[in-house]
């Protein structure tokens, strides 16, 4: 879910790519937020990024 944040991908295409329902979908960002500690999208892009350790 956080990868496809971080690559720009709306909830509708995390969604189709995973085959989840948009619902499905928005419930996991939620979490994703809650336990990086972030508010947005881009801070999730971040977090994903400085995790690569490119």
């Amino acid at each position: 879910m956080a990868l496809g944040i971080s690559r720009g991908l709306a909830n509708t295409e995390i969604a189709t790519e995973l085959h989840l329902s948009v619902t499905t979908v928005k419930g996991h960002v939620t979490h994703v937020f809650e336990k990086l500690g972030v508010t947005n999208r881009v801070q999730v892009a971040i977090c994903v990024h400085d995790a690569s350790g490119v």
